[in-house]
């Protein structure tokens, strides 16, 4: 998979559709990548082989009103804590890393505090 995986969707606890793309190596340590504004699933596909070669999983996701993911009016940067955990549901994920790209850093710092299986 050192490319993209292809489209993938993950539905949220209020109905809304996020999707989904994943790189790197398909069997190695999951990392989401949250994207910047603006900015999509499509990020850091260039660096697909870098991935695959230290061992990384990695998921990105169009975030709400990005790309092909449902748009969520009044949306609060805590509220990804929940996109990402139906996603990492979606996929079987227990235990996952995070980083942001700038423009997204704030988004990833609350993922520990308010996600801590993650």
């Amino acid at each position: 998979m050192a490319g993209a995986s292809g489209t993938q969707t993950a539905a949220t606890a209020d109905g809304r559709t996020l999707t989904i793309a994943e790189c790197g190596d398909p069997d190695g340590s999951p990392v989401f990548l949250l994207h910047g504004t603006p900015g999509s699933r499509f990020g850091g596909q260039g660096l697909a082989s870098t991935y695959a070669s230290v061992g990384a999983r990695v998921i990105t996701y169009d975030r709400p009103g990005y790309g092909g993911s449902d748009r969520f009016r009044g949306r609060r940067v805590v509220d990804c804590v929940a996109d990402v955990s139906a996603i990492a549901d979606s996929l079987g994920i227990e235990r996952f890393a995070v980083s942001g790209a700038p423009g997204a850093g704030r988004t990833a710092s609350r993922l520990p505090r308010v996600c801590p299986s993650g």
